[in-house]
């Protein structure tokens, strides 16, 4: 192959691992979303921050990190499988047979494909931070414009901006930089890498657990015929001595 074509090819799997990844980050950010409005919801019991507010908000956040969490660890188990799959036709390829085909080479498992998942899952949260960070700085009356970024945000992740009212309030702050919102962000980053490598080392330890019995079976079988072929050459032999006694 020409060093063009492994240009293109490299290039082609590249951007094809990145829409994989989004979208596998698509539930993972619905997942948020759907939990974000429950967060509003309960928001809304009083006017002022309240203990009870906190404790059914982390709720919320909790639960959208164990959605999260869920489809990563599946999502790593499922591009473990296409991992062996790719590495047997690999080996293949050693030997001169080409097995590849039509094999997906960028849904194979690689440790940060995890992150990148998360960092997608992110990306409004990030976008829309920045804005309500510059839109609504500190001693400015916040704009129209301004508002409907906080409202965004809070509908769509509020699980990075939500705390930062908590702590206002709290702390007595009279204001408090939405900028504050982008480090929330590594919530999903930080979950969906480490559940999606869980995910994909559970996969690695049942196929270990499986060779292992399909070890053990054959090995058992083969005792068995060991077993067999003894008893019969001791049957045999006995048969030998019984004859000769005759004789």
């Amino acid at each position: 192959m020409s060093s063009d074509k492994k240009k293109r090819s490299a290039w082609s799997v590249f951007w094809r691992i990145q829409g994989e990844c989004l979208r596998r980050s698509v539930t993972v950010f619905l997942m948020y979303m759907f939990m974000s409005i429950l967060m509003i919801v309960a928001q809304a019991i009083n006017d002022g921050t309240t203990a009870l507010e906190i404790v059914l908000g982390s709720i919320c956040c909790l639960g959208g990190m164990a959605f999260n969490a869920h489809l990563c660890f599946h999502f790593g188990k499922n591009h473990y499988d296409f991992y062996l799959t790719g590495c047997m036709h690999r080996r293949n390829a050693v030997f001169g047979i080409d097995s590849m085909g039509s094999h997906p080479v960028h849904r194979e498992y690689r440790p940060w494909k995890g992150f990148l998942i998360g960092f997608y899952a992110a990306l409004f949260a990030m976008i829309f931070g920045a804005f309500a960070g510059a839109l609504n700085p500190a001693g400015v009356e916040a704009t129209d414009t301004g508002y409907a970024a906080i409202i965004i945000l809070s509908a769509f992740a509020g699980w990075a901006i939500i705390p930062l009212t908590w702590i206002r309030d709290l702390a007595g702050m009279e204001y408090i930089s939405y900028y504050w919102s982008i480090a929330f962000c590594i919530i999903p980053i930080v979950v969906s890498g480490v559940f999606y490598i869980l995910g994909a080392m559970s996969r690695k330890r049942e196929k270990e657990e499986e060779a292992n019995r399909q070890s053990e079976v054959l090995r058992a079988g083969e005792e068995a015929k060991q077993e067999v072929r003894r008893v019969q050459t001791e049957e045999q032999r006995k048969k030998t001595l019984q004859s000769k006694k005759k004789k």
